[in-house]
């Protein structure tokens, strides 16, 4: 077996687009398929629901998951189902306990926020999410990709974050990289620790990053991924 005989499939953040991994589809090897998740629209599906439509468009083959934020509970639920497909799992800025209750549930009691969301000018959105690494790249990319945003979708998946994962006792036996925002300011550092203590084959990569570690520090974390898949590769052949 060799690197690329193990493809990659990519679950979005909260926005559920998938546009927002661009930057590191670009940091990655071309020699490694790269499947993009993007959440259906129209569609309010629950956290198991989530799990089932990824699993749906997982590719014939090993792969393994790359979930981001939010995605890291449709990623959990998806391991509860045990596909074959897929190998290990990466966790970029993740979390399991439920996050920020009082301030997602109070969000969402406000008149209009969703469609005030939209409104809100790229170069604010951008200094919010990528700090002092906001560039005309990110930029033009937030242009694109804020305008793919259901906002329904966005506020009942922040809805799910409220609830965080039902089964916080589960253990999982599959490999599991976390990469961590050493600069995060919306999960705390604390979450890592649920998953090294629920993951048998755990690594933590610490990234100086903000939240949005993947699209601020491409180049670092396809590095990591790269070497937990070379890694996967050794296991698989010994």
């Amino acid at each position: 077996m060799t690197p690329e005989d193990i493809g990659i499939v990519l679950m979005p953040g909260i926005d559920g687009t998938g546009i927002f991994f661009e930057p590191l589809i670009r940091a990655l090897p071309p020699n490694i398929p790269v499947s993009v998740i993007t959440y259906p629209p129209n569609a309010m599906l629950s956290l198991e629901g989530h799990a089932r439509f990824v699993m749906e468009h997982l590719p014939a083959k090993s792969v393994i998951a790359v979930a981001e934020s939010f995605s890291g509970l449709v990623g959990l639920e998806l391991l509860h189902s045990r596909p074959r497909e897929v190998r290990g799992i990466v966790f970029s800025a993740a979390f399991a306990r439920p996050l920020h209750r009082k301030l997602v549930h109070g969000l969402s009691l406000v008149p209009g926020i969703a469609s005030t969301i939209p409104k809100i000018p790229v170069s604010v959105i951008g200094r919010i999410l990528f700090g002092p690494y906001f560039d005309k790249e990110l930029a033009s990319m937030l242009n694109r990709g804020i305008p793919q945003i259901d906002v329904r979708g966005l506020k009942h998946r922040a809805d799910i974050i409220v609830d965080g994962y039902p089964l916080l006792d589960e253990r999982f036996d599959i490999p599991c990289l976390y990469l961590q925002a050493t600069r995060d300011r919306v999960v705390p550092h604390s979450a890592m620790s649920w998953f090294a203590a629920h993951f048998d084959h755990f690594e933590c990569a610490r990234v100086d990053a903000p939240h949005c570690l993947l699209q601020t520090r491409p180049v670092e974390c396809s590095a990591r991924i790269v070497d937990f898949i070379e890694t996967l590769r050794v296991v698989r052949c010994k």
